[in-house]
Order: structure tokens, then sequence, then C-alpha cells
């Protein structure tokens, strides 16, 4: 078993099994719109119990994908594990640390995916102006204004939003919303989705707490940092 989890055939076979899942999840996902349609609306804890569960022969992919996933985690700690346990010098250190690097990052970026998809909230919904919406832990959300820059056909040119976060009473951060430029606080993002002016004017927001979020940075930047590693060493000794 130990030579399973060892093995580079491993590694390359879980990764092809992967490529085939993420090719027939891209095709089951737009045909399966009302299953996976509140997929990014979500926790993906939640998702998976409250709808992929009752659907298991559309969402087979995603838990084939899951597993293959588990089975990557476990080699790649295997090989990392086995690599630290020899015998190191100063010559090779370099050469044999930035695989290394490259696996924590890797390892980093799944615990990141990991910790957002058992914790934290995502929250979404229509919110028309002047409207107060509670948030968990004590805090609630007022949509002062949606504004809309039109063009002379009257399409929309650029749209916006001015919210406020209040705790109780005290406001504890404001700012205007974009399609691109989110308002952070406290690990919160509040993101503006959409608009509408059917009725009154509305806003489409997101609202996501991810804990994973420095785990994911910090799982970038060691990937990033192993992989130049990996690229300048191998040219040297070229």
């Amino acid at each position: 078993m130990k030579n399973f989890f060892l093995s580079l055939e491993t590694t390359v076979w879980t990764l092809l099994s992967l490529i085939g899942l993420f090719f027939l999840g891209s095709y089951m996902m737009p045909v399966h719109r009302l299953i996976f349609g509140s997929m990014n609306d979500r926790l993906l804890i939640d998702w998976v119990r409250e709808v992929a569960a009752d659907h298991p022969w559309e969402t087979g992919w995603f838990f084939a994908a899951v597993g293959a996933l588990v089975l990557l985690t476990i080699n790649t700690l295997v090989c990392s594990i086995q690599a630290v346990k020899g015998r190191w010098s100063r010559r090779d250190f370099l050469i044999r640390i930035a695989p290394q690097v490259v696996h924590a990052g890797f390892l980093f970026i799944l615990l990141a995916h990991l910790l957002g998809a058992l914790s934290g909230y995502r929250l979404s919904g229509t919110v028309p102006e002047g409207a107060f919406v509670g948030l968990p832990e004590g805090c609630s959300l007022h949509l002062q204004t949606v504004r809309v820059d039109v063009d002379r056909s009257g399409y929309p040119r650029d749209w916006s939003a001015e919210i406020e976060v209040f705790e109780g009473d005290r406001r504890v951060a404001a700012g205007s919303l974009g399609p691109n430029a989110p308002l952070f606080f406290r690990g919160v993002g509040f993101y503006l989705k959409n608009f509408e002016f059917e009725r009154v004017p509305m806003a489409l927001l997101m609202i996501n707490k991810d804990p994973g979020a420095p785990w994911a940075l910090a799982g970038a930047v060691l990937f990033t940092i192993g992989a130049v590693m990996i690229l300048v060493l191998k040219r040297k000794k070229a």
C-alpha cells in the first residue's frame, strides 16, 4: 500500500482521472442547471447535503472527483514525507526542497477549499434600495442607493451600489460596490452581482465569508516560489 501512494503512476493516473471527471462535469453542469445552478450561492457542504445527495446520478462525477482529490492529497503527503526523511546535503538542498515547496502550496490550496466548503457563510439575494438586511454574527447591511450609468441608446454602461455595514446601531464599514469592485470587511466580501429597476431600484448582492482565503493566498505564494525555484535550478543544471 505504501508503494502505491509513493508511485508516480498513481499521481499520473489520478490526474488523468480528474481531467476526465472535470470534462464530464463541464457537460453535466449546463445540462442540469436546476441541480448545479445553486452550487455557487451557498456553502459546498450545504449544497451537497440539500441538493447533490438527492441526485446521485447527475452528481456522481462530483463525488468521484472529490475522492480522486483525496487520493491525490494522500499521494502528495506520502511523497513529501518520504523525500524529507532522506539524508540532505548543502549541495542538493535547494533542488530537493523546491518540489516540497510546490507540494506545500498545493496542499494549502486544497486546505483553503476545504475550509471554505465547510465553514463561513455565503448569502445572496435581491435587496431593495433603502432596505436593511440581517447578517450573521450580529451585523446588518443597509443598501443606501443603486446607481446606473446608461449610454445614449439607454443600455447600462456601468452600475454601482452604496452600502453600509452595522454592528447593532454602530456603523462599522461603508463603501461603493461595482461589478468588479467588492468591499471587504473583517474577512467578509460584499459583491454586487446585478441590478433591477422594474418597480423600485434593487441590487443583487452576494456576501461571502471564506475562512480559507488566507490559506489559498499562502498556497499560491508557496506554489509560485517552488515553481520558480525548480525552473531556475533546472536551467542552471542544464
